[in-house]
């Protein structure tokens, strides 16, 4: 190949060949014996007459006596029994007398002593059949299927005589016996007591190991269990550094070999896997897989003391990796950092522990670094908060996402060491990757868990609504709460300056543009019922109500309207004097940011950057339109569920126009006689009412969800009016009294 390299080949598949699972042939059977019951009676009769009556008169088969035959038979049945029956009595009282009795191939009986019939050669037959054994002495073929034949042999090897067992074949898995029909049957019966399942029956738990090796757990557990240290001395079971063989039953004896104290684990196998770092343990009894297990807890225990460096993975339960690994480095790191360093882009960031390098971001919230408005409305000030550099100047533009730390912070420092340990946070799994010695790594796991928890989240629900001013509301709405009619608000507004705000001082407002600040308990209190009365009487205008989450410490933006495209300018380019119209759009509409952060004690500091864009008139010298805008940037503590009122934006249109006949009109002088001029002036102002609310636990955001839902099925905030007809004019809905209170802008 061109590369150099070689393609890996494909794993073979198993080639598996399948046998008939006949490992040996079924003997062939003798025909069954015929006739009807009979009755056997014989009282101290000599054996010849005996087996002359049964085989010769009653059943009529052929039969051989082979002498010496001597002793007495007494044989007797209550009921009439079925030949095979009487063959089986018969047979059972010829072996009291030290004789046996065997049918052979052809079919006839031969009746003698034991070893004279083996030398004559046996019958054979085999067991675990459909049909039962066949009466007579004989060889007797054990086919097993779970055991082992060797196993088998063991066990059965103390009950028999030393002729009785003739061959173990471990290749076919099976036995041959010899011996009488009764003592076959007794054989079987023992066969299938322990010819089972062993792997159905037996309890089989793979337990993994965290910190110790399996040569040392394996070594652990066999020593607290000497039945299997014996049975590996023996070479039945493995050694603690290497593979063992599939478990198998103790050899004989091994029941009295396991004294009383190791009851709990006697039977219990212990296979070490090195591959997979992980102990197989097979128990006959399930509770003895609980006791390996604590004993396994107990063994596989982390060296406090080792110094040598692992890999810990914390995974988040709640909060941001990237975060907690720069908490740690600030907590922990030797650089003595007053602030949280930073820790890079993802999965790439430079680890404590690492060669030093710096890296530095000036994060700024975009806002008013001051605001200069124009008209009769406008405001000049200068503001700078924390975070914001801010002049007399134009507004900035909207905020974005702030990470957690503060805000427009610069941060810049040095990655530095964790005590004796790399931290590296992964986003793409949200984990914290910890390399050092589990000494080190304890003292800062409980600082972790302590500081992984979720993050708080405020729901901001706001309205930027637009009152028109009538004679009643000259002076604006402030004015309007302070006069006769304030419904227990009190407070005072002035002019917002710089210096008055510093000394804390209130002018009276004596002219427009002042700018004020409402605070109200619970829902809005006796704010949503001015409202709803100046709903009423069309004075209203809700520009937009939005209902957004954010995080503690992010930022929330909403923008609501159009695009409006503006001239930027023509270029003539080339000698074909092709003319290029650059076409810019400029945002109209509302846009608000807000950034909460959040006090242990539910209040909340907001720091607010809100502004209405709209299309204003043709600019005759241009042919452009004008853009009116208004703006409020600020920043107040508020607490959960108390709602803010911000306005004082107050502007005034203006428009004049003249109708008459046409050219009388223009006639000078008199000219005014034949036309009129109409003057029109409307003032207005911004009002914008914001209410957060901190939801810490998912029931306060299920609660929050639901009341969402109600909302949208009939929310309104105008009341509605009396229908025409009705007793008296619609009265605003009955609100429990709020404490309001007007204040300047901070």
């Amino acid at each position: 190949m061109g590369s150099g390299t070689q393609e890996a080949e494909p794993a073979a598949a198993p080639r598996i060949l399948r046998g008939n699972d006949r490992v040996v042939a079924a003997p062939r059977s003798l025909p069954a014996l015929t006739g009807g019951p009979v009755s056997l009676h014989f009282e101290e009769a000599p054996v010849a007459d005996v087996v002359r009556t049964v085989l010769g008169d009653i059943l009529k088969v052929d039969y051989t006596l082979h002498p010496p035959i001597d002793g007495a038979v007494t044989l007797s049945t209550r009921k009439p029994v079925s030949p095979d029956q009487a063959v089986f009595l018969l047979e059972s009282a010829l072996q009291a007398n030290g004789l046996a009795l065997m049918r052979d191939a052809r079919g006839s009986f031969q009746v003698g002593p034991a070893e004279v019939l083996r030398a004559l050669g046996v019958s054979v037959s085999q067991a675990g059949g459909k049909d039962p054994l066949p009466a007579g002495y004989g060889a007797v073929i054990v086919p097993l299927e779970f055991i082992g034949a060797n196993e088998m042999a063991a066990i059965l090897r103390p009950l028999l005589q030393p002729e009785s067992l003739v061959r173990v074949d471990p290749l076919r898995n099976l036995l041959v016996l010899v011996g009488s029909r009764s003592q076959a049957e007794a054989w079987m019966e023992l066969v299938r007591s322990f010819d089972v399942d062993l792997l159905q029956g037996m309890s089989v738990g793979l337990f993994s190991l965290k910190y110790a090796t399996v040569a040392d757990v394996a070594q652990g557990l066999e020593l607290l269990n000497p039945a299997a240290a014996a049975a590996s001395a023996g070479g039945g079971a493995a050694t603690a550094g290497g593979a063992r063989p599939a478990a198998t039953g103790p050899g004989p004896g091994g029941a009295e070999a396991a004294p009383a104290a190791s009851r709990a684990f006697h039977g219990m196998h212990v296979m070490p896997i090195e591959r997979l770092n992980a102990v197989l343990v097979v128990a006959p009894r399930a509770s003895q897989l609980d006791q390996a297990r604590r004993w396994i807890e107990r063994l596989d225990q982390p060296n406090e003391s080792s110094t040598e460096p692992r890999l810990f993975i914390y995974h988040v339960q709640n909060g941001n990796a990237r975060h907690l690994a720069s908490l740690l480095a600030g907590l922990f790191g030797e650089g003595g950092h007053g602030s949280a360093p930073p820790v890079g882009p993802a999965n790439s960031g430079v680890a404590p522990g690492l060669p030093t390098a710096t890296v530095g971001s000036r994060g700024t919230v975009g806002g008013m670094a001051g605001m200069s408005g124009g008209g009769a409305g406008g405001l000049t000030g200068g503001w700078s908060p924390g975070g914001l550099n801010g002049t007399t100047g134009t507004a900035g533009p909207m905020g974005t996402a702030m990470p957690q730390g503060g805000v427009g912070q610069t941060q810049t420092s040095a990655a530095s060491n964790v005590g004796k340990l790399r931290v590296m946070a992964d986003d793409v799994n949200n984990v914290v990757l910890i390399w050092g010695p589990r000494s080190e790594y304890a003292k800062i796991e409980a600082s972790l868990k302590r500081l992984d928890v979720p993050p708080n989240q405020v729901l901001i629900e706001a309205s930027i609504i637009e009152v028109t001013l009538d004679d009643s509301l000259q002076y604006g709405l402030q004015w309007f709460f302070r006069d006769g009619r304030r419904n227990g608000l009190y407070g005072s507004g002035g002019l917002f300056n710089a210096a008055s705000a510093e000394a804390g001082r209130l002018t009276g407002a004596t002219s427009q543009g002042f700018t004020y600040t409402l605070r109200a308990g619970g829902l809005g209190g006796d704010i949503r019922v001015v409202l709803n009365a100046l709903a009423s009487k069309s004075l209203l205008k809700v520009i937009s109500s939005p209902s957004l989450m954010v995080q503690d410490n992010f930022t929330a933006n909403i923008a609501a309207g159009t695009q409006q495209p503006v001239n930027a300018g023509t270029t003539i380019s080339g000698s074909a004097n092709l003319v290029t119209t650059n076409i810019q759009y400029k945002d109209t509409g509302v846009n608000l940011s807000v950034t909460p952060s959040v006090n242990a004690g539910n209040m909340v500091n907001m720091l607010i950057n809100q502004s209405v864009t709209d299309l204003g008139s043709l600019d005759d010298a241009t042919q452009q339109y004008s853009f009116l805008q208004r703006q409020i940037s600020t920043k107040v503590a508020v607490r959960s569920g108390e709602t803010l009122v911000l306005g004082g934006l107050i502007r005034d249109n203006s428009s004049n126009g003249r109708s008459g006949l046409p050219v009388l009109q223009d006639i000078p002088v008199v000219g005014k006689l034949f036309g009129s001029t109409t003057k029109v002036a409307a003032r207005t102002e911004l009002l914008l009412t914001i209410t957060p609310r901190v939801v810490r636990s998912d029931q306060e955001l299920r609660d929050v969800s639901n009341d969402l839902r109600l909302k949208m099925q009939g929310l309104s905030l105008v009341t509605p009016v009396a229908a025409p007809g009705a007793q008296g004019p619609a009265s605003p809905p009955a609100v429990a009294p709020a404490e309001v209170i007007v204040e300047p802008l901070r």
